[in-house]
């Protein structure tokens, strides 16, 4: 089951928001939260009233390996999403349980799970499929399914009143299920939700459909053939040891996690006024990201790419001339060769192969007066051209030696005015559809910071770069 996608914790915190501001998410994903936990309750307590209790000795025997199975993640899909085996047992809960014992199945799959989550997305997780246990359940029932062990079977009605149904139900489930996580999704950053659904259906595969097949064999081996709860071990025991083998890619999207956060910290060691810089150009290119097209898989190397944007300036920060006054033709030329030097640093790490051209024309601009290789239009990556938008708001709306942090809406002014010479249209408008949903507050750097750092040119600013479009050969016709 694809489980919910958590907000992104910042590599840093350097952002200051309003005193006693709330976080403007809470309340909203506290409703919906609790929206979908109520409506798994309370489709357990419809069924409950029409039909009676669920049997309890397979609710209790399949939810604990329901929280067995979603306390192993089976495999990723993108950066926050995962899918797990638990939803094998949710499944097979339909025929064996009924609706309300799919439910109780589902919810406390979720709720007792071993892995460490925010309380939030566990409550998600756990109402989530209890609804997907609820739902499935009833549209097992009104599909023609039947209880294996309550009725006699051939093998023929096994297929027409267990197999179908159950696929049938599982189809269903499985929509919901990536519906849901859209509006989450939605809730959380703001994405549309058929976009989020969509995507994360065709992550999915083919594939969601042999969890429903193993479930009908684990369900024939519990009633017809009369095997009971030994029938686990038959069936999930090979089912759980696959899972901890595919798991491994979990451990190795972590490595990389962590290999990340490493750069980073290094780099913001280095420059104090880098700190969050890199989290948060990263934070808004996962909200720009769905609005232009850019799918699940392919986010999580734009997310890398932000990360380490700016990594190359650790190799150039000894030959960076001191701010004293306006940027001058040192700084410019010496400011330019940090894009080249950051992919330098990375070459071989494979993982991060995708985001390189974003980390290298990052500083390009739609008119072809940017650097380093004077890129015009659509022929700057996309993924550059994403965090082009991202880099200049972020630079805005921060505070600088030289100037106060700008709110929202004039930074965007900024980035407007900016459209066809600097930056892409399109990735302004998705980073405005963004923010008109979701706000974002300046990050206000104190002063004691500011006086320890001293006078920093901010390369990122938007001024920088028109700067350099005044002064770069390209200019004068040269290159």
């Amino acid at each position: 089951m694809p489980e919910a996608p958590q907000a992104s914790t910042p590599l840093s915190h350097a952002r200051a928001r309003p005193p006693g501001r709330d976080d403007r998410t809470s309340l909203p994903v506290g409703i919906y939260v609790t929206s979908v936990c109520v409506l798994a309750i309370g489709l357990a307590a419809f069924d409950w009233v029409q039909n009676g209790p669920p049997a309890w000795n397979a609710v209790i025997v399949l939810s604990i390996l329901g929280i067995l199975g979603s306390s192993l993640r089976e495999r990723e899909l993108g950066p926050h999403l995962g899918v797990s085996v638990a939803t094998v047992i949710l499944a097979a809960a339909l025929p064996l349980a009924g609706p309300a014992g799919a439910v109780i199945v589902g919810f406390l799959s979720y709720l007792g799970s071993l892995r460490t989550q925010r309380t939030r997305t566990r409550l998600f997780n756990a109402g989530m499929t209890g609804v997907m246990g609820g739902v499935g359940g009833v549209l097992y029932l009104l599909a023609g399914g039947e209880h294996p062990g309550e009725v006699a079977l051939d093998p023929l009605g096994l297929l027409l009143q267990v197999a179908l149904p159950l696929v049938l139900a599982y189809v269903v489930m499985t929509l919901l299920n990536t519906v849901l996580i859209g509006g989450m999704s939605r809730v959380v950053s703001g994405s549309r939700v058929w976009d989020v659904a969509s995507r994360t259906f065709r992550r999915l595969g083919g594939g969601y459909l042999t969890h429903a097949l193993i479930a009908f064999l684990f369900v024939v081996l519990w009633a017809p053939v009369g095997v009971g709860t030994f029938s686990a071990v038959l069936i999930l025991g090979p089912m759980f040891i696959a899972q901890w083998t595919l798991s491994r890619d979990a451990v190795e999207r972590r490595s990389h996690v962590r290999t990340v956060k490493t750069i980073v910290a290094a780099l913001e060691e280095a420059n104090p006024y880098s700190v969050g810089h890199s989290a948060r150009v990263a934070e808004l290119c996962d909200r720009i990201a769905p609005r232009v097209g850019i799918d699940t898989a392919d986010s999580e190397a734009l997310r890398y790419a932000a990360l380490l944007h700016d990594i190359g300036l650790i190799a150039v920060a000894p030959r960076m001339p001191r701010a004293r006054g306006p940027v001058d033709l040192d700084y410019l030329v010496t400011i330019t060769t940090h894009p080249e030097a950051g992919v330098r640093m990375l070459r071989g790490i494979d993982f991060l192969s995708d985001a390189v051209p974003g980390i290298l024309h990052h500083h390009e601009r739609v008119d072809g007066r940017g650097y380093p290789a004077g890129l015009a239009g659509e022929d700057i990556p996309l993924f550059a051209r994403v965090i082009a938008a991202a880099d200049a708001f972020d630079s805005l709306t921060t505070t600088r030696s030289y100037r106060g942090a700008l709110d929202q809406d004039a930074a965007m002014e900024v980035l407007r005015s900016r459209v066809g010479t600097h930056l892409d249209g399109q990735v302004v408008d998705a980073l405005a559809e963004a923010l008109s949903i979701r706000r974002w507050w300046p990050t206000v750097i104190e002063e004691d910071v500011r006086s320890a750092v001293g006078d920093a040119h901010d390369h990122d600013d938007p001024m920088v770069s028109d700067l350099y479009a005044e002064w770069s050969p390209d200019a004068e016709g040269v290159r």
